[in-house]
């Protein structure tokens, strides 16, 4: 499976780290393009991409390539994925799939129409953590789910297009993949509600969100997610409550530490969970090469979506955060 990326910035360069290390014959990093082409050299000689192309365009009307992953800014991820789906080509696009619900739905209606494999880029779902977390709830350890809470309290405002709303940002779109993709992973997409609380930073885009998620069985899941709190205020956990227990986790994206807690919250087991391929530049990036195994086994068996991030996911992710903007007040100059 030979892959052109459409981006040469941070993840497509933790994504290429990791591919190279994983070193499997049969995923390919073919070639790169970016909207900055002057990237692209250095970017190609660093990560090892065979080839280098002038415009999307170009990448996208090459036949030796089988996938096209999209790591461009989010407001431009409805139009280089329509280009790369009119091309006939795989696609898979990185977090958060679309900004909208619409978006996110014209995307994979095209993929439906060209009969072409499309994905978000929706790593933890692929993650060892995630069957490890959704087995332990099979096996009745913690009896019925009843309930839970998702929180990611952190700090990235050294990132410029997470504080504008030009650039669709945001804590829903930056973080809410994570929150809410946990969230579905886990409960479930048939989702009944969503009521939140919002603060904004001056720019007009949501720094701070409290909300609650309730699904068509009553459970009830409580989210918090911000990009501007305070180091001292950082924490990043999540639960799942039951009859008999409950399961905590100390990371929402990539967990290390899983326990399964009676009521009383005493810790009765803790999971060992297996080693994956760390980034060499960022060693708190890790386990990017799950997905992309996922990505060709599929592509390979001719699916056009993975069991593990499926299109009914990426659409309930992408209603929850268009219902919560709208109650925020918030909307993109460019929808």
């Amino acid at each position: 499976m030979n892959i052109g990326v459409c981006g040469a910035g941070t993840i497509a360069s933790w994504i290429s780290d990791i591919l190279e290390q994983l070193n499997d014959e049969k995923i390919v990093k073919y070639g790169v393009a970016s909207a900055f082409p002057e990237q692209c050299p250095p970017f190609a000689e660093k990560y090892g991409w065979k080839k280098i192309y002038a415009t999307y365009e170009e990448m996208m009307s090459d036949e030796d390539i089988d996938l096209i992953y999209i790591a461009v800014p989010n407001h431009l991820h409805l139009e280089v994925c329509m280009q790369a789906l009119e091309h006939g080509k795989n696609v898979v696009v990185e977090k958060p799939f679309a900004v909208n619900y619409n978006q996110a739905k014209a995307m994979i209606d095209k993929a439906k129409e060209k009969n072409v494999f499309l994905s978000e880029a929706l790593w933890p779902a692929f993650l060892p953590s995630r069957k490890i977390i959704d087995d332990i709830i099979a096996s009745d350890r913690i009896g019925d789910v009843t309930g839970g809470k998702l929180v990611g309290i952190g700090n990235v405002m050294f990132l410029e297009r997470v504080k504008k709303l030009e650039t669709g940002g945001g804590a829903l779109l930056d973080m809410g993949p994570y929150t809410l993709g946990r969230m579905t992973n886990h409960f479930g997409n048939k989702v009944l509600s969503v009521t939140g609380r919002f603060e904004k930073l001056d720019t007009g885009v949501d720094s701070k969100d409290f909300y609650t998620v309730e699904y068509e069985n009553g459970v009830k899941v409580e989210c918090i997610s911000t990009i501007d709190s305070p180091e001292e205020e950082r924490e990043e956990w999540g639960e799942i409550y039951g009859t008999k227990g409950s399961i905590w986790f100390n990371v929402l994206s990539n967990p290390d530490t899983i326990e399964i807690r009676d009521l009383d919250g005493n810790v009765i087991d803790r999971p060992e969970l297996p080693e994956l391929i760390r980034n060499r530049e960022m060693h708190f990036v890790s386990g990017y090469e799950h997905e992309w195994i996922a990505f060709e086994k599929a592509i390979r068996e001719g699916k056009k979506q993975t069991d593990e991030a499926p299109w009914e996911q990426t659409l309930t992710i992408a209603k929850v955060m268009t219902d919560l903007r709208e109650q925020a007040g918030i909307v993109f100059p460019f929808e």
